[in-house]
């Protein structure tokens, strides 16, 4: 890094930091000579128990432990996943914690951020302290508390129970932060979202003060196939019926224009409006216009909705526009119900992925490599004209019947890219991890072969192993084939389709004779020698 930069790379880290600090102080020295800034912490004193916001830190300390504690974060091998999904409701462990857990760091750190900007300002409209003295638990702030955070936790396992598909991640939960704010202080949520690309920039200045960057190969997939969209938006319609509620309590009527905004502004800022599915192997369709007329339609609910028993009177079904949309968003987590709950009672038939090849089984758990096999999540449903019913995955695959789980850990464009991989398996009580390499041979032509192998417990396994590569050329006119074994690679040669020699792939600095054929191995390049002419027949790719 440092010799890349042509700087000493600790001054300049500690130099970053310096400049971010006399940034932060100017600020404050000038705010504060404009003004008492001890005012801006008169509500927070006035709501919070010294002013802090303790559910909020609960609960991100409760999330944050659950990743770097139960799922392994921050470790070898990564985050345990398979065992933290909402895979199915027979797997009692995924539905408790699904919610609280996710599949990487900068999974955590992004629903930590949203945390940070939207649970603190719906513990603000809860608050600690009642506006008027209460007997009971409901006067006592340590019990305000405990409610902020038990409805925190039942909001996420109601989530896994009903929300079709394997869910892992917070977000769901602070959707709901943001759908109870919407309804209760749009035009505090409008700052938070903004606050929220302060929060995130500050956290990056803060982790790394300078970035250097490469151009590289790597495997994308579209952002957008990336987002649980169904979570997402149980949690919004979740938060604004529990936003609606508490206003009704309070006899407190919200802006309906200003909820609209909000509602619109975050729908669109969030992508609501991903509405995508899957037509094959890592190829999406995305139906933007619906997607649009999804977020506008919605937006326009929640802000109906604000009003609760209020608002106009539809004759027609004896009851005002605010119930009426209330119970439209009622539906929308039934139907999400409806869909969820069978979906996830489904007996997934998690069976060998593949016949070829071997497995590596660790307790209840089977590991492999497989190409072209039946996912046996996305394939459970079809839409017509779109998708059928056979949806086929490529990589990596890990399977569990107790779990009631099969999951492509690793795709195989991903590990084309990457060339290897850990995958750590287990759950709140045991972790073990399993290493995956993929090496291969390009030949002479544009062809190639690769051979797919996981190390456990000091032991390789041959997990997958593809088609030999013919090289498009012939040296004294015998064709050469670069062909996987159990141990490593080996050069066949054949002549009018007869094979009359083949012999292990030499290491490097080291040379073969296969015939009157000399193959000599320099580096990645595999080289073949005949009178007196020297060929590169293929390319090692580690």
């Amino acid at each position: 890094m440092s010799e890349l930069l042509g700087l000493d790379e600790t001054l300049l880290r500690v130099g970053s930091y310096v400049v971010l600090a006399a940034a932060l102080a100017v600020s404050v020295l000038v705010l504060s000579r404009l003004g008492d800034l001890s005012s801006l912490l008169a509500g927070p004193r006035e709501r919070f128990v010294y002013g802090v916001p303790w559910g909020t830190l609960i609960t991100i300390s409760v999330v944050v432990a659950i990743y770097y504690g139960l799922q392994g974060g921050g470790r070898p091998g990564g985050p345990i996943i398979t065992g933290f999904r909402s895979w199915s409701l027979w797997y009692p462990q995924g539905i408790l914690f699904s919610s609280f857990a996710h599949f990487s760091d900068g999974h955590l750190v992004g629903n930590m951020t949203g945390t940070v900007a939207f649970a603190p300002l719906a513990e603000y409209v809860w608050r600690h302290y009642p506006e008027q003295p209460r007997a009971g638990w409901r006067g006592d702030p340590r019990a305000r508390i405990a409610v902020f955070v038990a409805v925190v936790g039942l909001v996420g396992i109601l989530g896994s129970v009903i929300v079709p598909g394997a869910v892992i991640g917070f977000s769901g939960v602070v959707f709901a932060f943001a759908g109870f704010t919407l309804v209760t202080a749009p035009v505090r949520t409008i700052f938070a979202m903004v606050g929220l690309g302060v929060v995130r920039l500050a956290y990056r200045a803060l982790t790394d003060p300078f970035l250097v960057a490469r151009s590289q190969e790597q495997f994308v997939r579209p952002s957008w196939a990336n987002i649980a969209v169904q979570g997402h938006l149980y949690g919004l319609v979740v938060g604004v019926v529990l936003g609606v509620a508490l206003l009704q309590y309070r006899r407190r009527d919200p802006r309906y224009y200003a909820v609209f905004a909000a509602a619109l502004v975050f729908a669109v800022s969030r992508s609501l409006q991903s509405v995508y599915w899957f037509l094959g192997n890592d190829t999406y369709v995305l139906f933007t216009a619906v997607g649009a007329a999804g977020v506008v339609v919605l937006a326009t609910v929640v802000a109906v909705a604000a009003r609760g028993r209020g608002g106009h009177s539809l004759p027609a079904v004896g009851v005002t526009t605010g119930t009426a949309a209330v119970g439209i968003l009622l539906a929308l987590v039934v139907g999400l119900a409806v869909v969820g709950v069978p979906y996830n009672l489904v007996q997934v038939e998690s069976g060998p992925a593949t016949a070829d090849g071997e497995t590596i089984d660790i307790r209840d758990y089977s590991i492999t490599y497989a190409e072209s096999v039946e996912d046996q999540y996305i394939s459970a449903v079809g839409i017509p004209g779109i998708g059928g019913p056979s949806v086929t995955r490529s990589g990596v695959v890990v399977v569990s019947e107790r779990r009631n789980s099969w999951e492509v850990a690793a795709s195989a464009q991903q590990l084309a890219v990457q060339r290897s991989t850990t995958v750590a398996l287990g759950d709140a009580t045991w972790r073990e991890t399993v290493t995956i390499r993929r090496t291969g041979w390009n030949v002479a032509g544009e062809n190639s072969t690769y051979k797919v192998v996981g190390s456990h417990d000091g032991q390789r396994t041959q997990l997958y192993a593809d088609d030999p590569a013919v090289a498009n050329l012939r040296l004294n006119g015998s064709a050469v084939t670069i062909r996987p074994t159990s141990s490593g690679f080996e050069i066949v040669l054949t002549k009018d389709g007869a094979k009359f020699g083949a012999k292990a792939v030499p290491a490097e600095g080291e040379e073969v004779t296969i015939g009157d054929i000399e193959f000599v191995r320099d580096g990645r390049a595999l080289l073949a020698v005949y009178d007196q002419t020297v060929l590169q027949v293929a390319e090692y790719r580690p």
